[in-house]
């Protein structure tokens, strides 16, 4: 079986340890609510989950992404309560056909202030760690200001609860807890996720590799580590497809690792042309430019002549569209690709 995990959480073998575990569960033993910031796939999830499974606490996770209207914001809540219901005395049961939650009072509403009031009464023996994954995504919500607000008057309320909150777009984190007109403004102290150790994770890799009888030529890490950004998630995905590519006994050679990205380039050829057909002429020209520039100078005459583009207002507005689309993103100043792959079949077929 593949031992790289490119989807979803990771734990247990799957999980390589981090040194922030350590600052996390600082702030935690000072009752801190913490705003975890970092790019992409870079395992901030999987971070905050590893940490406080190590932990005696009652930790409870609500994933925001792809909601789109306050009621279904509720909904994730009353979800991730579910299996707190039993030691909840307000609470009879769950009704997984309606909101969520089933109250015993008949006054109670399901709304957001509701369901948050439930989290002090958790903290029986163990603290109480409310985890907000995808925070951002509450942004989306067409009154998304007083929900912001209502959330923030509870937390408030409730210092015997930490409050840790991420999400994968970096910049509309940062609008929530450091814009002044926001209710979250500096309401959280600020932990930065970065990658992995460069030894330490080479390390992980080639153990990896190596429980299954397989080995990777250590000349090509650095081919691997610059094709995927040294995004660990994204050296996960190419170690992945490289691992399927080997026998038992084999090792990945520069011949093996020219093949595999061959390979998966031909597999993936037809969606990526199918998305690049869909791009507008400006908006193939800055990516082509982003694919093949490895520098964060966008408006110099190097990127205008390598896109083609016509002025710094066309690279402004092929990058607004591309990251609005969710192909490119920005880390360390640097627009990169979100899939690695689309950015190396631009570079190799698009002329």
């Amino acid at each position: 079986m593949n031992p790289f995990k490119i989807d979803g959480i990771v734990d247990g073998v799957d999980y390589m340890p981090r040194k922030e575990s350590e600052e996390l569960l600082k702030y935690h033993k000072a009752g801190r609510n913490v705003l975890i910031r970092g790019p992409r796939r870079t395992g901030k999830s999987s971070l905050v989950i590893n940490t406080f499974q190590k932990v005696k606490c009652q930790f409870v996770r609500v994933d925001f992404w792809g909601v789109k209207t306050e009621s279904k914001a509720v909904e994730k809540i009353a979800r991730a309560l579910e299996p707190f219901s039993k030691k909840l005395p307000m609470l009879s049961g769950f009704n997984v056909a309606g909101v969520g939650l089933q109250w015993k009072s008949p006054e109670a509403l399901s709304s957001v202030e509701d369901l948050l009031r439930v989290m002090p009464d958790l903290h029986k023996k163990n603290p109480v760690v409310v985890f907000f994954d995808e925070f951002q995504s509450l942004l989306d919500l067409p009154d998304s200001d007083q929900f912001l607000g209502a959330l923030r008057s509870e937390i408030q309320a409730q210092p015997e609860v930490q409050y840790v909150f991420a999400g994968s777009n970096q910049n509309r984190l940062m609008e929530i807890f450091y814009s002044q007109r926001s209710p979250f403004f500096k309401s959280a102290a600020l932990m930065e996720v970065g990658s992995l150790e460069h030894d330490a994770f080479i390390e992980w890799l080639e153990a990896k590799f190596a429980e299954t009888d397989r080995s990777v030529d250590p000349k090509l890490w650095g081919p691997i580590f610059d094709l995927s950004h040294a995004i660990p998630g994204d050296v996960q995905d190419v170690c992945y497809h490289l691992w399927n590519d080997l026998e038992e006994g084999e090792r990945v050679t520069a011949k093996r690792f020219g093949e595999t990205l061959q390979r998966v380039l031909h597999e993936r050829a037809s969606g990526y042309e199918g998305m690049w057909n869909m791009l507008t002429d400006n908006q193939q020209k800055i990516a082509m430019g982003l694919a093949r520039y490895r520098e964060d100078k966008y408006t110099s005459n190097e990127f205008m002549q390598l896109s083609g583009a016509t002025s710094p207002a066309s690279v402004k507005r092929g990058i607004e569209a591309l990251e609005s689309k969710g192909l490119i993103w920005m880390s360390s100043k640097l627009w990169i690709f979100s899939d690695p792959f689309f950015a190396l079949w631009i570079s190799n077929s698009v002329d």
